[in-house]
């Protein structure tokens, strides 16, 4: 039986897949700054008489570009904010489960955590494991790296100390 050809994967595609760890920064930092493109653009053509001043100051020839900043960030943020959104939403799925005290209800929600995790990078992939040893869970065999705490830093907590030690 013939089998359809495969798809060939260009360098550009093999580079991105390659660095899937990075892809929630990367889509959070073009997502806010097609943002504040679109919302300067926008404020210097409507609101602050920007083209009039540029045809004041005989600059006519900008014109042009502050449109084409608005209307190419208006796309570009159609493209890219979904995305980001959908990394948003795996994002707050697992802070979610990383607040859970619960053995059993992170048991349950394992699957979900782990894909969440996986999705956003090695430093969610370590503060799961820190969730996991804490509640005494075992750890699979993909997450060898050194644990971190599940919520904040151990070093901005404040460490319990006897009467005898305040003095």
């Amino acid at each position: 039986m013939a089998r359809a050809k495969a798809k060939r994967v260009g360098p550009l595609r093999k580079w991105w897949y390659s660095k899937s760890e990075h892809h929630f920064q990367v889509y959070t930092l073009t997502t806010v700054f097609f943002s504040g493109l679109i919302l300067y653009c926008f404020l210097f053509l409507f609101f602050m008489d920007g083209v009039q001043s540029l045809q004041n100051d005989g600059k006519d020839n900008l014109i042009p570009f502050v449109w084409l900043g608005l209307l190419g960030g208006s796309v570009a943020l159609f493209i890219v904010a979904p995305d980001f959104f959908y990394f948003l939403g795996q994002k707050q799925i697992l802070e979610d489960i990383l607040d859970l005290d619960s053995r059993p209800e992170v048991l349950r929600r394992r699957k979900e955590a782990e894909q969440a995790a996986d999705l956003l990078g090695l430093k969610y992939q370590a503060r799961l494991k820190g969730l996991y040893e804490k509640l005494g869970i075992k750890v699979g065999k993909k997450y060898s790296m050194d644990a971190l705490p599940p919520r904040g830093s151990p070093a901005g907590e404040k460490a319990e100390t006897s009467p005898d030690e305040e003095e």
